[in-house]
């Protein structure tokens, strides 16, 4: 026994370590059992001498049979990461996890003789050298294929392509496009073959609608295959699609496009035909937009995608756009982005059709005025700024009407920066709790002159002209939001 050791309890309460090349190259393809065997047996390592070391309490702590675990260990000692000592009773060493490189210069000489042979006999014009197994040896390790499988598929393509010359990385090409489609099984390759075999003449039919001359070859099948069996489409429904890109992109463009259309959950011709409408009618929005505001763009993808579906989805309709890019235009707004500035602040307002947008505006325009009417109160005849704005909120939010504001504003007659003065006014008049026009009045009274004219408020018109609102939207330069 050695010096030192750690206590039961240390054990119990402690953690295992846990190489990372197990999580990456070993625990993907290892199922439920193996997993619970391996991480038992490991934990169990850290303390060998225990009573439960014992194959009788793996089982029962597990609940699995003897031959189950036997089974499993015999897995974990095919990957090279533990070594079965003793049949009985079942004795087995942990090994270092090695990583894929390793493992492969552990399997070379045994694990792939037969499959060597093989693969050699399917190119027998040239011969197979070390560099080429290798690049199956990963394939294999990395996606654990059965070795079957993998031979089917190399013999599959060189069959379909007539040529033993055919590139070894093509055949791996092939080979992941098939994992990523589920194919584990000598079965599951059949089935894909029969596919790929069964699909001649829908192919012919797709690359007539292309305007392609050429035959299709496998990379082209995959297309397909994947079009119908992972994404559900109908050859009605591919034909459809190729249409729009006749001459334009071949399959890619085509995969593109139907990518496109599973995206929106259209599979038919029918729910087709339609995304395909709303689609066009969405680029003709952003033409007339992007014409408005006096910009111009060679593909107008990007400005579907970026902000015309957005916007849509927002709820905008198309005339409410339309006015919306007007107002650019007469506000000097001329980008997108400053369209889609003055978007965000209707959308934040509730603000989403002609009729609302009008009358979000009809509001500014009211608030505009009622400023203009308080600054002049107070013998200012400068222009509406921000800082206004931002002040007037800031008094309505304290409790006082335009009245009591306008008061204030007669008290701040001929005072430099009046919307300063008339904040401190009402900051006076808030401490005293007069919110009132009159209280106002009263409270200021008692320390300004009473020969200062109060201004009472007059009645205010409504009318949008350009002029008008021509300063509303000067701050969306800087993209700032405007409140009432």
């Amino acid at each position: 026994m050695g010096l030192c050791r750690m206590s039961r309890e240390g054990i119990k309460n402690g953690c295992i370590t846990l190489d990372n090349k197990f999580v990456t190259d070993y625990m993907p393809a290892a199922d439920e059992i193996k997993l619970k065997v391996y991480l038992f047996g490991l934990l169990s390592c850290a303390d060998p001498d225990s009573p439960d070391n014992t194959t009788y309490h793996f089982c029962n702590a597990l609940s699995i049979t003897p031959e189950q675990l036997k089974e499993a260990f015999e897995y974990w000692s095919s990957e090279g990461l533990v070594t079965i000592v003793s049949d009985s009773p079942l004795e087995v060493r942990y090994n270092l996890v090695k990583g894929l490189e390793d493992k492969l210069h552990y399997y070379k000489k045994g694990k792939y003789e037969e499959f060597n042979a093989q693969l050699q006999g399917l190119f027998p014009e040239r011969m197979l050298n070390s560099n080429d197994y290798e690049k199956y040896y990963v394939f294999l390790e990395t996606t654990h294929m059965p070795q079957e499988v993998m031979l089917m598929i190399a013999g599959y393509c060189v069959n379909y392509r007539k040529a033993t010359k055919i590139s070894d990385n093509y055949v791996l090409a092939v080979a992941q496009a098939w994992h990523e489609e589920g194919i584990r099984t000598v079965q599951d390759a059949e089935d894909m073959i029969s596919s790929h075999e069964s699909s001649t003449e829908a192919m012919r039919l797709i690359f007539k609608a292309l305007g392609k001359k050429s035959e299709a070859d496998l990379d082209d099948k995959q297309f397909y295959i994947k079009w119908t069996k992972s994404w559900g489409f109908d050859l009605s429904g591919i034909l459809f699609a190729a249409k729009q890109c006749k001459k334009r992109g071949g399959m890619e463009r085509l995969d593109k496009i139907l990518d496109e259309y599973f995206t929106h959950n259209c599979l038919t011709v029918t729910d087709m035909q339609a995304y395909s409408d709303e689609r066009q009618s969405m680029y003709d929005l952003a033409k007339e937009v992007t014409r408005i505001i006096g910009v111009r763009y060679e593909n107008l993808e990007t400005v579907v995608s970026h902000y015309i579906c957005v916007w849509l989805s927002q709820g905008f309709d198309k005339d409410a756009l339309i006015l919306v890019a007007e107002y650019c235009f007469e506000n000097s707004i001329r980008s997108l982005s400053g369209m889609n500035a003055m978007i965000s602040m209707f959308y934040k307002q509730g603000c989403v059709t002609v009729g609302s947008i009008n009358g979000y505006i009809g509001q500014l325009v009211e608030r505009e005025k009622r400023i203009k009417k308080i600054l002049e109160t107070a013998a200012s005849s400068r222009m509406v700024t921000q800082s206004d704005r931002d002040a007037y909120a800031l008094w309505t939010d304290w409790g006082f009407d335009d009245e009591a504001i306008l008061v204030a504003a007669s008290f701040a007659q001929g005072k430099p920066q009046a919307t300063g003065y008339i904040t401190k006014l009402l900051t006076r008049c808030k401490e005293a709790k007069a919110f009132t026009a009159e209280e106002v009045r009263k409270t200021l009274s008692s320390s300004v002159s009473s020969n200062q004219k109060s201004a009472e408020p007059g009645k205010l018109e409504r009318r949008y002209t350009k002029e008008e609102i021509g300063s509303l939207f000067g701050d969306l330069q800087n993209y700032d939001d405007i409140e009432i």
